[in-house]
Order: C-alpha cells, then sequence, then structure tokens
C-alpha cells in the first residue's frame, strides 16, 4: 500500500509492482527503502538473471520484511557473489596497470571497468564479463606480450580476416583466475555502423581522454561526454534482451554523479552522426519512465539531431524495451530473438522514418506476413523500389 507522507511504509503481500522500472528508478534517486514483496518472484528472477541482483538487494537493504522472502538467500547470493568478481577484476586490472606502467602509454580503461570506480557507488553494482582495456595501436603487441607474461593466453583461434577488421584483438583468457580480457585499439571496427563517425574517430579520441586512477594507479578514461555516447551506442547495436538494463544503469548513474555535461559539445558530435538515434532512443527512453531528470531543451536537442525514426518507430522500440528487457517477457515462435533483432536494427537505420517502418515489416515478412494486412507483396515491392531497397529490384 501506499504510505502517507512521513509515515511508516507498511509493504503489502500482495506484490504491487509489474516491471523492473521502479528498481531503475531507485537507483537515479538512491533509495534503499523499496519492498522486495512488491515484486513478482518472476520479476525478482528477472532481475537476478539480467546482473541486477546487487542493485536489488542495495534498493530493499531498508525492508524490515525482505529476510521473509523465499528469494531473499538468491538476491543476497548474487550481491555477495558480484562482490567476490569485482574484487577479483579489480586485483587483476591493478596488476595489469602494474605491469605496464614505463612499457606503455597509460592504459585508458573502457566499459565497466571504468564506470564501476567512477560513477557507480559501489563497484561490484555494475556487471562485468571481462576486463577493456584501450592502447594505441603501435602499444598492442606489447600490452599483449606483458598479459601472456601475466599468464593470459588466447583459448581460441580467430580468423585472420576476423582480426583484421575487428577493433580488438582475440580476447585472452586467464585459467586461475578466470578473467577474460580484451585489448583495444578502437572503439569500433571501422566497418561498423559507426565506424565512420567523427565522434569515435582519433582526433575526437584524443582529445577527450581525461586523466585518472584507479586504484591509486594512474589511468585514463573517456570524458563524461564521450563516454556517455559509446555506452549508449554500443548498447543499441544489437538488441540484448539479457543484459540490456546495464547500460540504462550506467547513464543513470552517470547522468547522477557526473558534473555537467557539455551539451553542446554532443550536440556537436552528433550533427550527422549515425550515433545520434542511438543516443536519442536510450535518453527518450529513460526519460519517458522518469529513470532521470533531463532539461526538455536537451532531449529536444537530441532528437533533432537524428534522422532514423519518428513517433511510431520511437514506440514499437519502446515496446520492444518494456516487453523483453525491463519486463522479461519470453521471445516466443514468431516473436522470437531474430526476428526481434531485425525489427530493432531496421527502425534504427539513417534514412526516413517512414522508410524504416517498411524496411521492419519487409524483413519480418517471410515470418509474420499476416502484419502485412491487405498489404500485397507486389505494392511493398513496388514502394521499395522507390525508396532504393534492393529487395525492390
Amino acid at each position: 500500500m501506499t504510505a502517507s507522507p512521513g509515515s511508516t511504509q507498511i509493504s503489502s503481500s500482495v506484490p504491487t509492482t509489474a516491471s523492473l522500472t521502479p528498481l531503475l528508478r531507485a537507483a537515479w534517486q538512491d533509495r534503499t527503502d523499496l519492498s522486495l514483496e512488491d515484486f513478482r518472484d518472476e520479476l525478482i528472477r528477472w532481475a537476478l538473471e539480467s546482473g541486477l541482483g546487487p542493485l536489488l538487494r542495495r534498493s530493499t537493504a531498508a525492508d524490515p520484511a525482505v529476510r521473509r522472502s523465499p528469494l531473499w538467500a538468491l538476491v543476497e547470493g548474487a550481491d555477495l557473489t558480484a562482490r567476490v568478481n569485482a574484487e577479483e577484476q579489480l586485483s587483476a586490472l591493478a596488476e595489469i596497470i602494474v605491469a605496464c606502467e614505463g612499457r606503455t602509454p597509460t592504459l585508458t580503461l573502457l566499459k565497466g571497468m571504468s564506470i564501476c570506480t567512477q560513477h557507480y557507488p559501489e563497484p561490484h553494482l555494475r556487471p562485468m564479463r571481462d576486463i577493456d582495456i584501450l592502447v594505441d595501436q603501435s602499444a598492442v603487441p606489447v600490452v599483449e606480450a606483458l598479459l601472456r607474461e601475466l599468464g593470459y593466453y588466447q583459448p581460441a583461434a580467430y580468423p585472420p580476416e576476423w582480426l583484421a577488421g575487428s577493433h580488438h584483438i582475440a580476447p585472452l583468457f586467464h585459467p586461475g583466475k578466470a578473467i577474460w580480457v580484451e585489448v583495444h585499439r578502437a572503439l569500433f571496427p571501422a566497418d561498423s555502423e559507426v565506424g565512420s563517425d567523427r565522434v569515435f574517430g582519433p582526433g575526437s579520441l584524443r582529445s577527450e581522454l581525461s586523466s585518472s586512477e584507479c586504484q591509486g594507479r594512474p589511468v585514463n578514461r573517456l570524458s563524461d561526454e564521450l563516454q556517455f555516447v559509446y555506452i549508449a551506442t554500443h548498447w543499441a547495436l544489437k538488441f540484448q534482451r539479457v543484459g540490456g538494463m546495464i547500460a540504462m544503469l550506467d547513464l543513470i548513474y552517470l547522468l547522477r554523479n557526473a558534473s555537467a555535461l557539455r551539451w553542446e559539445r554532443i550536440f556537436d558530435w552528433l550533427n550527422g552522426s549515425v550515433a545520434a538515434a542511438y543516443v536519442y532512443l536510450l535518453i527518450s527512453y529513460l526519460d519517458r519512465h522518469k529513470l532521470i531528470d533531463i532539461e526538455p531543451g536537451v532531449l529536444r536537442g537530441l532528437s533533432t539531431r537524428q534522422r532514423a525514426f519518428g513517433r511510431t518507430n520511437l514506440a514499437i522500440l519502446h515496446a520492444l524495451l518494456d516487453h523483453y528487457v525491463i519486463d522479461g517477457r519470453e521471445f516466443g515462435w514468431l516473436v522470437n530473438a531474430r526476428n526481434v533483432d531485425r525489427v530493432w536494427k531496421s527502425l534504427l537505420l539513417s534514412g526516413p522514418p517512414s522508410r524504416n517502418v517498411l524496411f521492419a515489416l519487409w524483413n519480418l515478412l517471410p515470418y509474420r506476413s499476416t502484419l502485412m494486412g491487405s498489404l500485397s507483396l507486389s505494392a511493398v515491392k513496388v514502394r521499395l523500389r522507390q525508396t532504393g531497397h534492393p529487395d525492390g529490384l
């Protein structure tokens, strides 16, 4: 039940929360008084599967009835496991930094390994699968050799064409520590959707590195502005049902704890950029659910710089996030992972929004022809031909 201002909140025994948005909102508000009983069992399990178990533990720490939940042991276990994993990964990172000191340029931390100690209230709240570091191209062989001296090796052989096109070397693994390391030479592959975007180019990267420290050791980090764009872009390149909330949590904590962002710098980067749609999609979603506080002028500025979608496209993409990422609904036979990813990528293409909707329907046609209704295949091909799509030829 809802407590009146100043009263003591009494948790209802009937779950009242239908999604995990209150949990993400608790991160923005730094709340610890959520009631675990308000979450359905399947939502608690979905939070655990999605890597948000530690956040659930933190956000319900002040709940006096939390230990009565039959799932409390799982929540507490997830939190403890995350603490141990984070400690081991940070220890491994410190060892790598020390090994590289004086032998390579200062390492740049990326993704979870950077933001967990910079903007998260506790590092273990940020799930991390590996250690991501960025180094100058010329230093890559030296860093790889030093990692091998520390006991890391590449357990799988990668095709030469993959290595030539990738923005990082083949992942290295330490068998004793069970830790993966990815050594990046760029933020994205050159042939990716955003490979030619100015914001991720060498010039922007050099100017947006900031000196920092991690566990008392010198490192570089991306500026908050570049990290903001990088996180949203990396998240949007592929639809992820499991793990799709992590980038949301990253931006929630970044926007909550960073100094005032230089929005004009971000706007300049996103002019004519493919990444503009990716950034606007994620920020508009967080704003729609009131998971962040952002000035309307900033939201308008981000919106006017993207060309991928209008209201229909945005509503479809938000619905996909609601159903599968936040609520944890399972994919089905028709609405499967492959088809959802096709729709996701089609709606984010650069170009007229109406064309992108048509592309999304066309990609689904072999599987969900009933969606086309009275629109015949020939009419679709005519329209595709008019927009220059190769399938219309």
